[in-house]
């Protein structure tokens, strides 16, 4: 019963996400630069840049840790060699 209820529920929450979603069309991008007087390519182009610089940052987040754990296997075997 409850398993049908959430199924019930979740089909409705799922219509209405399909209906309000504002990027189900393909020129979503050109409907956004209407509404905010943007040109379209200005759209695109800040898109792809905005995921190159999320790349960018998670890249260089992961080489920092990266170096972070080289630094303390490094402090670790020291210490090994020290003891015995």
């Amino acid at each position: 019963m409850f398993f049908r209820l959430r199924v019930f529920l979740w089909s409705i929450v799922a219509e209405l996400e399909y209906i309000l979603y504002p990027w189900k069309e393909e020129n979503s991008s050109e409907e956004v630069s209407q509404k905010y007087n943007l040109s379209s390519t200005s759209i695109d182009q800040n898109l792809i840049y905005d995921w190159l610089k999320s790349h960018d940052e998670k890249i260089t987040r992961l080489q920092e840790e990266i170096i972070w754990v080289q630094k303390e296997i490094h402090k670790l075997n020291v210490e090994l060699e020290t003891h015995d």
